[in-house]
């Protein structure tokens, strides 16, 4: 079993590789597998429904991994792995993580392709810029959701008034005050023991995660901690570290990997290959207990295009097909809150990851770059969708059929998505409910949705 310890070790003895190198091994390895197991992107097709293409997908992207490697930027070297240690490490990967305490506690496992169970739902802002006098509303915008299985934060932009630099002491600052915010938000939410995910958002040096987290902070053992790749298939120094401190504190460890469609892993099939390859990365160097991508297109900035669902879907299905591993996607749509194509956007997404056999992350809104563009509103939403695929049992051509009708809703406007409101339009700050104009969008929503073939009154336990 490769332990951190020997992750270290192959760290500091790999060979050298510059990085201009490993990108072109990259793509040139990519275009040889594509080819070699006839793996192609089907545009009327956002869901695969060949299960032969589903596991050549998967067993292109170990050859990826087993021919690559890992590449460690800050000294040039490579990081490889045998294929028995591989499959090693999927044989042993865990099968549950749970996240919270007591009757707040929620437990994640493994989903199957049109799995009827629904999907773990962890609500978050990802990393949307907030300002500190609204965070604490935002958060509990998410924690207060009934279908919050965990909940996360966005990510502070000052504290005290002053903007938040990496490596500061104020990073350290702003995120201890980031993790007291966040265990407040769920007891003000009445649900005082609710995991949190990803504790620290506001933070990229891993100072600032030590420094966080502690029980006096509000941070328990059940919350965990994302730590991401970098490039394609890329780590360094920093992320390492973080995950060797967070193996030695004992949170739960998610591995973060967001893989560029349009760069040197290339159009969807490839990116897809990729996608799946960075689990094998989280598994062996990062030890991550879950996993959670966001594959974004290099020019729409969003995974909701008719492309992405396909590649998103791909890699759900290969994961679940061939491995117990537990594996979320999360959700980037071009509209902002508060707008009818947000709501066809994110209906699109949590049908085509559910059906996949992903968990569900949700959600990022306005291409998770408009300052205070998110609200617990778009998760509830995205939840909701989730259980309804589950709940029916849908299969893989129901959907095909369902998403296609909400592409023709909205993919010709991707370009021009309206941003659409901020938290502060969305909501009660003081209150923290949603508008009455948020309000009846979502009703009307849901009528429209119904004659698309989401049966709402599935959600009657809620």
């Amino acid at each position: 079993m490769i332990r951190i310890l020997d992750v270290i070790k192959r760290v500091d003895t790999g060979p050298f590789c510059k990085e201009h190198d490993f990108d072109l091994k990259i793509a040139s390895k990519l275009s040889e597998l594509l080819k070699g197991y006839d793996i192609k992107y089907d545009p009327k097709q956002p869901i695969p429904t060949n299960n032969d293409l589903v596991d050549d997908a998967f067993r292109a992207a170990l050859d990826l991994f087993l021919d690559v490697g890992v590449l460690c930027i800050d000294n040039s070297r490579l990081i490889k792995f045998e294929e028995e240690e591989v499959k090693e490490a999927l044989r042993d990967a865990p099968k549950t993580v749970t996240f919270g305490e007591g009757s707040d506690s929620a437990t994640m496992r493994k989903r199957d392709v049109m799995d009827r169970e629904p999907p773990f739902c962890l609500f978050t802002a990802v990393g949307t810029p907030v300002s500190e006098d609204i965070f604490p509303s935002v958060m509990r915008s998410y924690a207060q959701e009934p279908l919050a299985d965990t909940f996360s934060g966005p990510s502070l932009q000052s504290f005290r008034g002053m903007k938040i630099k990496s490596g500061t002491p104020l990073e350290v600052l702003a995120s201890i005050w980031n993790a007291i915010w966040t265990r407040e938000a769920a007891m003000a939410a009445g649900r005082p023991d609710l995991g949190c995910h990803n504790v620290i958002a506001c933070a990229e040096k891993t100072a600032a995660i030590i420094a966080a987290n502690r029980p006096e902070f509000g941070v328990r053992k059940t919350d965990g901690f994302l730590v991401a790749a970098l490039g394609e298939m890329k780590i360094d120094y920093e992320r390492l570290n973080k995950a060797t401190y967070l193996l030695e504190a004992g949170n739960v460890l998610g591995g973060l990997y967001g893989p560029i469609m349009g760069g040197y892993a290339g159009g969807p099939e490839g990116t897809a290959i990729v996608t799946i390859a960075h689990h094998f990365l989280g598994l062996l160097i990062y030890q991550a207990e879950w996993h959670l991508y966001f594959p974004i297109h290099i020019y729409q900035n969003c995974n909701t295009t008719r492309e992405m669902l396909w590649l998103i879907s791909l890699t759900a299905q290969a994961l679940s097909r061939n491995t117990h591993l537990l594996h979320s996607a999360n959700e980037f749509m071009a509209a902002g809150p508060c707008t009818e194509m947000i709501i066809h956007e994110l209906a699109a997404f949590s049908t085509v990851a559910t059906v996949s056999g992903a968990h569900l992350d949700v959600a990022a809104a306005a291409r998770n770059k408009y300052p205070e563009h998110c609200s617990g509103m778009e998760a509830r939403m995205s939840a909701e969708i989730g259980h309804i695929v589950a709940e029916v049992g849908m299969k893989r051509e129901d959907a095909n059929e369902i998403v296609q009708k909400l592409l023709a809703k909205y993919e010709d406007n991707l370009l021009k998505a309206p941003i659409g409101k901020s938290f502060r339009e969305c909501y009660d700050i003081t209150t923290v409910t949603p508008s009455k104009e948020y309000l009846k969008l979502y009703d009307k929503s849901k009528k429209e949705l119904e004659d698309i073939g989401f049966d709402f009154s599935l959600l009657s336990f809620l």
